[in-house]
């Protein structure tokens, strides 16, 4: 089944048809282009692939009525409502500013990982070792997370790492282990030390105070049942095995999150082992850097449902 080969080509295979938006949709698309892009991948089968890739994308465009054309019409005329860019600069940028949505230094970043990308690995390393330690953490987390798709080896991505803990050896750190009652609840900890308080707010990752000179950092590692993860977007992926004859008479299943409950009809669930059920903006406050205590927005819940029999 095309739709089914096409969402394998793209990586979204996991995810419900009623799940996939537009900006789901592009992301995968702009990965997996930057990453057989002909301009950048020199392998044989590279364009090939390439060309796959945005056949995949050209086809779920329409499948999930992002663009008005007809799915199923093979014609070389189907155009989707919304252009991409071929060459690679500008695939690009289209990428880099859809994963730093929202982020304060975004111009920043973008002007940096772009002078990176372009250059050979050895002109890259010194450009990163010029950065000063916060921006060269952040621009690290970015490269190491999509480094197939900027081509970047695993050798670099050690080097960086190596010249990060060079650079933050005479700094402190404190890890917090927050449970998931008090993400959702918005808690924060008085952490005290060498008699100055701190007050920090444990729905986000990491925060870094200037602490005698030397950056302190504070580090986030929620402890969760082993069935929830967070993203580094605070979206919660909750994953939940239910067995068909459990719950199939009953009027709502709960699912618990900490003292949080999700109730779910299982007249929803659709007769197949694996589906995803979104709940938008009804998990835990999103990170907001240029406030840190706001919990205003919220994130979102995606709750994977594995049904046995």
């Amino acid at each position: 089944m095309k739709y089914i080969k096409s969402c394998k080509i793209l990586g979204l295979s996991d995810i419900e048809s009623s799940n996939i938006t537009l900006e789901i949709l592009k992301r995968q698309y702009r990965a997996k282009a930057l990453q057989y892009h002909p301009d950048k991948n020199k392998a044989s089968d590279a364009a090939a692939k390439f060309q796959e890739i945005h056949d995949a994308y050209e086809y779920l465009m329409l499948y999930q009525g992002f663009s008005q054309k007809n799915p199923d019409d093979d014609g070389n005329d189907v155009e989707c409502d919304e252009e991409e860019p071929s060459d690679y600069q500008s695939f690009l940028m289209s990428f880099l500013k859809n994963i730093m949505k929202g982020e304060t230094r975004s111009s920043l970043f973008y002007t940096i990982i772009n002078r990176v990308v372009m250059t050979c690995e050895k002109t890259a390393f010194d450009t990163l070792s010029k950065l000063e330690k916060s921006t060269l953490i952040k621009t690290y987390e970015i490269l190491k997370k999509y480094k197939d798709s900027l081509h970047f080896s695993e050798s670099f991505i050690k080097n960086v790492g190596e010249l990060i803990q060079e650079k933050t050896k005479d700094d402190e750190c404190v890890i917090l282990n927050p449970t998931i009652n008090d993400l959702f609840e918005n808690n924060l900890y008085k952490l005290t030390k060498d008699e100055k308080v701190y007050i920090i707010p444990l729905w986000h990752h990491e925060l870094v105070y200037d602490h005698s000179g030397n950056d302190l950092y504070v580090k986030c590692n929620p402890m969760l049942p082993e069935n929830i993860e967070i993203d580094e977007n605070n979206n919660l992926h909750v994953q939940v095995t239910l067995k068909i004859r459990d719950i199939w008479e009953k009027p709502t299943i709960n699912i618990e999150l900490g003292k949080h409950i999700i109730s779910v009809p299982p007249s929803t669930f659709k007769l197949v082992k694996k589906q995803m059920i979104l709940y938008g903006k009804q998990g835990i406050s999103k990170i907001n850097s240029i406030d840190i205590y706001d919990i205003q927005r919220k994130s979102d819940i995606y709750l994977t449902i594995i049904l046995e029999i």
